[in-house]
């Protein structure tokens, strides 16, 4: 894989790692909105909640009352209960509360008394054990002696109503219990008559989860705040729906915009880390040739050098020069000269290995760096084949020319090492040896020279 495949994948993961991390942020920066406006609407549905029961609580009591009422006058005037007296007080609690369908007493356990008697009067006589239904809220009344509140229920009369039962007890023995029926959604109704409305909601009983206000869907749904409110010796709960806002209902919409603007960071990333190594790349590379310049050769052999005497391994330095590159110029031209300096650069970079180095650094010299070898043949093998390369005519700008190349070589030796600036000195001795020999040929540097 070569350098450039090399560099551009590298561009990639970096860019890859800058749109990760931006989508991260903008997904972790969308879920803490969403979450702040689920807490914000919790908080306003749970507002909500108390304000509905607030008002049912103020509506009930002014109901319940009643019940306590008419207890405290059976207590006070005990020894003095004529029918026709207890009946004129019901009439009178009757005619002055709201909401209630009828007022009840049972003496034991029968209801004895009743107003008003229109539409109840198949009930006057009842005994509470044999309603199945309503017998067990009475035997907790009476059990506990505190009222219950139990509902809405199916009256034997029809219809159906909240039913308020308080026992009655008489020097501690008990006597009977007062029953206040009340008309369920007229009772509602106006409890909830003056509140704003701000969200949907239900309510249901605790014990059996009936719901006999609003509608019954919203306990199962998810987006609903939930809430227990306490009645007499009972429960009820509540569903609140929570307002969807803008950004909930718009949520997937900003992912998408998030993940685009997660893929624009990636690829503005990607396209600056480009042109940064490109410029960079540049100012380490030859601009006629595109072959490393003198800089970065010179990093190149410092790590080949030092990497060479650790793992005990032979390198070599090649410098070459064009020969008669100044005739060749003086002859076609300079755009002639530089279409020759790159055919050599190709050809040169051509029989080397991808590990290898060849770089301009200056004119029409070139230096080629081999790494980490063994065997000095080898050496040898690139050399001569150099010399091969450019043995037969070359076809410059439509001109037929020959291309001879005159080569000094040194070999670090890590049993008598040198610096890489002795390397350049011993190669470029070796250079001028080829020249005096007649050029178009390469020598080895021999010590003693």
């Amino acid at each position: 894989m070569n350098a450039n495949k090399i560099w551009n994948i590298k561009c990639l993961v970096v860019a890859t790692i800058i749109a990760l991390v931006a989508f991260l942020f903008f997904s972790h920066f969308l879920n803490l909105q969403k979450q702040k406006l689920k807490a914000d609407e919790t908080l306003k549905s749970s507002v909500y909640g108390n304000l509905l029961w607030t008002e049912v609580d103020r509506e009930l009591n002014s109901i319940l009352f009643i019940s306590n009422g008419m207890a405290s006058y059976i207590s006070a005037y005990r020894d003095d209960l004529r029918p026709k007296k207890i009946k004129f007080i019901l009439k009178d609690l009757w005619e002055r509360s709201k909401h209630v369908r009828n007022l009840g007493v049972a003496v034991g356990y029968q209801l004895t008394y009743i107003y008003p008697e229109a539409n109840n009067l198949k009930i006057i006589g009842t005994d509470f054990r044999n309603i199945p239904q309503q017998w067990p809220k009475v035997k907790q009344a009476i059990e506990t002696r505190q009222g219950v509140f139990d509902g809405p229920v199916d009256l034997i009369q029809g219809g159906q109503g909240f039913i308020y039962r308080y026992p009655i007890f008489l020097d501690g023995e008990y006597w009977g219990i007062m029953s206040t029926v009340i008309n369920t959604n007229e009772f509602l109704d106006s409890a909830f008559k003056n509140t704003p409305k701000n969200h949907q909601f239900a309510i249901r009983t605790y014990d059996d989860k009936k719901v006999f206000y609003g509608d019954p869907k919203l306990f199962t749904d998810k987006n609903t705040y939930q809430q227990t409110s306490i009645v007499p010796n009972g429960k009820w709960e509540w569903a609140i729906k929570n307002h969807t806002n803008t950004f909930t209902d718009q949520l997937i919409i900003y992912q998408i915009i998030g993940f685009l603007l997660s893929l624009l960071f990636g690829v503005t990333a990607y396209r600056t880390i480009q042109a940064v190594g490109m410029l960079s790349e540049q100012a380490m590379l030859d601009s006629l040739t595109h072959l490393p310049n003198r800089r970065l050769l010179q990093k190149r052999m410092e790590v080949a050098h030092y990497s060479c005497k650790r793992l005990h391994k032979m390198m070599a330095i090649l410098i070459i020069d064009i020969d008669y590159f100044k005739k060749i110029n003086d002859t076609y031209g300079h755009d002639f000269g530089d279409e020759v300096i790159k055919i050599v650069a190709n050809g040169i970079k051509a029989t080397l290995r991808d590990s290898d180095t060849v770089s301009r650094v200056g004119g029409d010299e070139f230096i080629v760096l081999l790494k980490e070898f063994k065997v000095l043949d080898n050496v040898h093998a690139i050399a001569h084949k150099l010399t091969q390369v450019f043995a037969s005519p070359w076809l410059v700008l439509d001109k037929e020319i020959t291309i001879h190349l005159s080569i000094g070589i040194s070999i670090f030796n890590p049993d008598d090492p040198v610096s890489v600036k002795e390397l350049l000195k011993e190669a470029d001795i070796a250079l001028y040896d080829s020249k005096a020999q007649g050029r178009n040929r390469f020598s080895f540097y021999q010590k003693g020279q």
